[in-house]
Formats: structure tokens, sequence, C-alpha cells
């Protein structure tokens, strides 16, 4: 009984956050996105503000492919049977590998997700992030490249 209440406390605070346009992250899934397998990042859905919500995406580590380039993939969805949405793509820039200490060291990109969380028959529970790394090139291989997910967060455009 102890377990439910905290985890109700934490679900409001939650909610709260979000309802006072605070940022609102969540780290659970499989962070790592290979072009084989998809990063999934499980995170609250924000309140749609009239101006906008962005999604932060932090890249934490980067290996790049031996030959070409990828670019990173993100989607939405609502749940298992609810169709993805792309909020949008981005490629890292130089296409070196790196890897961040600490949060302050995350690459940061930001996505305009105003429409993809607008398409989504939402219910406001919790909505399943997705990175997936695809080849820029398909004639070129990408299958070694990776990108470790850090924090992926939901703002309300200023």
């Amino acid at each position: 009984m102890r377990l439910t209440r905290l985890t109700m406390v934490a679900l409001a605070a939650v909610a709260l956050a979000v309802a006072e346009g605070k940022q609102v992250s969540a780290q659970s899934g499989n962070l790592v996105a290979t072009p084989a397998k998809p990063a999934r990042i499980v995170v609250p859905a924000p309140s749609l503000v009239s101006s906008g919500v962005f999604l932060d995406v932090g890249v934490r580590a980067y290996a790049p492919p031996r030959g070409g380039a990828v670019q990173a993939v993100v989607t939405v969805s609502a749940g298992a049977h609810d169709t993805e949405q792309e909020i949008g793509r981005f490629t890292v820039f130089p296409n070196e590998p790196f890897s961040a200490d600490d949060v302050r060291q995350e690459r940061i990109f930001r996505l305009d997700a105003t429409a993809a969380l607008a398409a989504l028959k939402s219910s406001g529970g919790p909505l399943e992030v997705k990175v997936r790394l695809a080849p820029l090139d398909p004639s070129v291989s990408s299958s070694d490249a990776s990108l470790t997910v850090g924090q992926v967060v939901f703002q309300p455009r200023p």
C-alpha cells in the first residue's frame, strides 16, 4: 500500500510540473540507438500550450559508422497500438566519436514536437520516444554506428 501512495505522489508531482510548464524528463528504457535497434525512452506527456512544445534530445555518446554518416530519426507514440508520429531528424556534426562525462557535456538537439503531439491520440499518459539511426546514404553500411541518448525533455515553446 505504501508503494502505491508513493507512486501516486510521484505521478501527481510530474502532472503538476507539466501543468506549470516546467521541464519534465525521464530516463527509462533502452538508451542506445543503433541502425538495427532504436533507443526507447518513456516520458510523461506534456501539456499542449498554444505556443507549442519542443523536444530536447540530449546525446551522451556517439560512435559514427566506419564509412558514411547516419541521421537520428525521432518519433513519438502514445502506446503499443498507436502509430508513431515523426518529430524530426538530426545529424551529429562533426561526424566524429564523442562521449560526455556528465549531463552538462551532452550535445542537445531541439526539435519542434507540436505537430506530432497534436496528431497523437493520447489520453495524457506516458509517451514513448524512439530514436533510430538511419544511414544518410542507404548504399553505405552503417551497422557499426551507435548513439547513446541522455536527457529527453519536453519544453513549452517561449
